[in-house]
C-alpha cells in the first residue's frame, strides 16, 4: 500500500459547536487566483452584471447631497433602496424580461399582484449602491468615506451623474422619490413612465461615452493600464474572430504562443497565464476533494461513524482506469500503458519533454503543445479520482511555465506565492515539494495518494483558520480524528474560480462595442483610440 508522508498528519478534529455552513473557496486555493485577476481586471466583479448601474449609482450620490440628506452611510443606503427599487420596478413594468436588475425576484412578485399602487421598499439587503462600491471606486467614479457618504470624483462621477439626471428631471415621481421619506408605493402609471426614461438595457450615447472614459480612460492611472489592455485583447479577439468572444477562447488564447495577437496588449497575456496556473491548481485539488467526499459519502453510513483514510485513499487509487483515462486525453499516457507503472520522475520527464522550448525567454515559458492549464482543468473536473493525477500534473506545468521567474523572485510573479505555505504558494510549497519528488523517485502512486493526503489537511486547515475568526462559521466537510476521517453530512462539487471575464464581456456588448458578429463599428474605433493610449503610455 501507499507510503503517506508523516508530517502530512492532520491535527484531530475539536468540536466547536460552531453551526455548519456553506462555503465556496473550501480549499483557500481560490485566493491566489482571486488575487491575480484583481491586478488584471478591476472595475467589474461577477455580481455586476450591469454597467449601467454605475451611472445610477453616481446619481444617486449626487441627488442625496442635493437634497442635504446627513452625513452618514446607513441613511445614505436608505435612501438608495427605495430610489433603486422604484428603477427596477419600472424597468420591469416595461419589460418583465430584462435581466441584470438587482431584486427582480422580489419586484416581479410585488407586481404579480396587480395592484394600482405598488410599495417601494427595499427589494434586498444589499442595494446595487452598495454592490457597485467597489466597480465605482476603482473606476474612479466616487470615492468611499467610510461610514459616511461616498463622494463622486470631479472628473468622472460628477459628468455621469448630470448625465442621468438630464433623463429623469422630467419624470414626475423622481421628485417624491428625492425629498419625501414617507413615500412608500407608487402608481403603476408612474413607475412606467420612470422605466421608460431609465431602461437598464438601453444607454443613451452620452452617458455611454462617460462610462467608456471611466472604464478605458484616455489617461489612465498606472494601476488601470492592465484593465484596458485586458479590454482591448477581447476586442482584438472579437475583431480577429469575427464573432462575440468568450472566457475559454480567452484564456486559451493568453496561453498559447501568439498570445492576443496584438503586441500592444499582449504582456496582459503573461499575467492571465499565471492567473491560470493557480486556477489549475486549485481546480484540480477541488477535484480530488470532491473524489474524497465521494468515497467518504458512500460509505454504508455516509461516513457519519468514520474511515480510515487508508481505505478513502486505497479506494481511490483502484479506480485505475478513471487515473489512466485522465493521462490518456492529455496525451500523457499510451494504450497499453498504466499510471500504476509509471514513477513521478517518469511523469515529469514526458511533461518536460514534450513542453520543452529551446531559446524561450525568461519569465513565462510558451509552448505550442495543446497541452495547457485551460485544458487541464477542464479536464479534471469530469476525471473523478483522475483528478489526483492531474494534480500532480498540474503542479509540473507550473514549475515548467513559471517556476524560474519564481525562483528569481520577479515582482510581477509574487502573486503565485500569496499567502506562502497557507495558500500553497510556488515558492514555498510547490516548487520544493516538487524537488523532492524528484529526489525520491517514488512510484507515482504514492505521490498521487500524498496529494490526496494534502488536499484533505489544507481544506482543514482553511476550516479552522476561519473558526478562529469566526466561531459560528464551520465550512468543514468532513472532520479528521486519528487516521479517521468523518463526514458531515455534505457533498462537494469542484469548481473554477470566477474570473470575472464573463462580466466585462456583458458590459462589452451593453456598451455596443462587440455583438455575435464580433467588433461593432463604435468598437473598432474604441479599440484604436485604446491601442493609441497603450502605445503613447508604452513610449512615455
Amino acid at each position: 500500500m501507499t507510503v503517506i508522508a508523516k508530517a502530512l498528519q492532520a491535527p484531530e478534529w475539536i468540536s466547536s459547536g460552531a453551526t455548519i455552513t456553506g462555503g465556496l473557496d473550501l480549499l483557500g486555493l481560490r485566493l491566489p487566483v482571486q488575487t491575480i485577476g484583481g491586478t488584471l481586471l478591476d472595475g467589474v466583479t461577477t455580481v455586476t452584471p450591469s454597467v449601467r448601474y454605475l451611472a445610477f449609482r453616481a446619481w444617486l450620490i449626487h441627488r442625496y447631497g442635493q437634497r442635504g440628506g446627513a452625513d452618514s452611510w446607513q441613511t445614505f443606503t436608505e435612501f438608495a433602496s427605495r430610489v433603486e427599487s422604484a428603477l427596477v420596478l419600472g424597468n420591469l413594468i416595461e419589460d418583465p424580461s430584462i435581466g441584470g436588475l438587482i431584486g427582480s425576484d422580489q419586484a416581479l412578485e410585488r407586481l404579480a399582484f396587480g395592484n394600482t399602487q405598488v410599495q417601494l421598499s427595499s427589494l434586498v439587503k444589499s442595494p446595487a449602491s452598495t454592490i457597485y462600491t467597489g466597480p465605482s471606486d476603482q473606476l474612479g467614479i466616487s470615492k468611499s468615506r467610510g461610514n459616511w457618504v461616498p463622494a463622486l470624483v470631479m472628473e468622472r462621477g460628477l459628468p455621469l451623474a448630470k448625465a442621468v439626471d438630464q433623463r429623469l428631471t422630467t419624470a414626475p415621481l423622481i421628485e417624491r422619490l428625492i425629498f419625501d421619506d414617507d413615500l412608500g408605493a407608487a402608481s403603476v402609471d408612474d413607475l412606467r413612465e420612470l422605466g421608460s426614461k431609465v431602461r437598464i438595457d438601453q444607454i443613451p450615447d452620452e452617458e455611454r461615452e462617460l462610462l467608456l472614459a471611466a472604464i478605458m480612460p484616455s489617461a489612465p492611472r498606472p494601476t488601470e493600464r492592465n484593465r484596458i489592455r485586458t479590454y482591448a485583447a477581447l476586442l482584438a479577439m472579437a475583431a480577429q474572430q469575427r464573432s462575440a468572444p468568450n472566457e475559454g477562447k480567452f484564456f486559451d488564447a493568453a496561453c498559447s504562443p501568439d498570445r492576443f495577437g496584438e503586441p500592444l496588449v499582449d504582456q496582459v497575456a503573461d499575467g492571465w497565464v499565471t492567473y491560470c496556473v493557480r486556477d489549475a491548481i486549485a481546480v484540480t485539488q477541488e477535484g480530488v476533494l470532491a473524489a474524497v467526499m465521494s468515497e467518504v459519502l458512500g460509505q454504508p453510513d455516509g461516513g457519519l461513524s468514520g474511515v480510515e483514510r487508508r481505505v478513502v485513499i486505497e479506494a481511490l487509487m483502484e479506480r485505475v482506469e478513471e487515473h489512466d483515462s485522465a493521462l490518456r486525453d492529455l496525451n500523457l499516457l499510451s494504450s497499453g500503458e498504466s499510471v500504476a507503472d509509471l514513477t513521478f520522475r517518469a511523469l515529469e520527464e514526458r511533461l518536460r519533454l514534450r513542453l520543452f522550448v529551446a531559446g524561450a525567454a525568461p519569465g513565462v515559458m510558451r509552448w505550442p503543445d495543446s497541452l495547457v492549464e485551460p485544458l487541464l482543468y477542464r479536464r479534471a473536473l469530469k476525471s473523478g479520482a483522475g483528478a489526483l493525477t492531474l494534480t500532480v500534473v498540474a503542479w509540473v506545468m507550473a514549475a515548467i511555465r513559471v517556476g524560474n521567474a519564481v525562483r528569481e523572485d520577479k515582482q510581477e510573479f509574487r502573486s503565485l506565492s500569496h499567502q506562502g505555505r497557507r495558500r500553497q504558494g510556488l515558492r514555498e510549497v510547490v516548487l520544493p515539494e516538487l524537488e523532492r519528488f524528484r529526489r525520491e523517485d517514488r512510484p507515482l502512486r504514492d505521490v498521487v495518494a500524498e496529494m490526496a493526503v494534502r488536499t484533505v489537511q489544507q481544506h482543514l486547515q482553511i476550516t479552522w483558520s476561519r473558526l478562529q475568526v469566526d466561531l459560528r462559521r464551520d465550512v468543514a466537510l468532513l472532520t479528521a480524528e486519528g487516521n479517521k476521517w468523518f463526514a458531515r453530512r455534505k457533498g462537494f462539487v469542484a469548481g473554477r474560480t470566477a474570473s470575472r471575464i464573463q462580466q466585462a464581456l456583458g458590459w462589452l456588448h451593453q456598451l455596443k462595442l462587440i455583438d455575435a458578429n464580433g467588433i461593432t463599428a463604435d468598437g473598432a474605433v474604441v479599440l484604436q483610440s485604446v491601442l493609441a493610449t497603450l502605445a503613447e503610455g508604452d513610449t512615455a
